[in-house]
């Protein structure tokens, strides 16, 4: 764990992950009971228009959450929101990334990203942790 400097403008330590497998797909579907074609069924995947079957939405949010954890430690990791831009697919590698936006009352607020490649965003979110 990194110990990031809670204050305004501070950036945290980012974290990478991937590249993002189909076992790795299927293993949330598998632990969320969401077996949804879009994520498990490459045929029905792509008669929708995705290249590929796509990762679960929550599985993003469990990244942005890693990276709170990673910079102030899991426990004190008290919410997080996100807004999914893209689709996530097999083989993309992820940075997931940070800033602190305010600190009051014993709690720190973040902006939170998480980019694919050189600068395409494919979630942005809010993370509220315990100091």
């Amino acid at each position: 764990m990194t110990t990031v400097q809670a204050e305004k403008g501070a950036a945290l330590t980012p974290i990478t992950r991937g590249p993002i497998t189909r076992s790795q797909i299927a293993r949330f579907a598998a632990a969320t009971g969401d077996f949804n074609p879009i994520h498990t069924d490459e045929a029905f995947a792509q008669t929708i228009g995705f290249p590929s079957v796509i990762a679960h939405g929550p599985l993003t949010l469990a990244f942005l959450t890693q990276v709170l954890g990673e910079n102030f430690g899991p426990e004190k990791v008290r919410g997080v929101t996100a807004q999914f831009r893209a689709p996530i697919l097999p083989g993309d590698t992820l940075r997931v990334e940070g800033t602190v936006t305010e600190v009051a009352g014993g709690r720190a607020g973040c902006e939170l990203r998480v980019v694919r490649g050189d600068d395409d965003v494919v979630a942005t979110g809010t993370g509220t942790v315990e100091l």
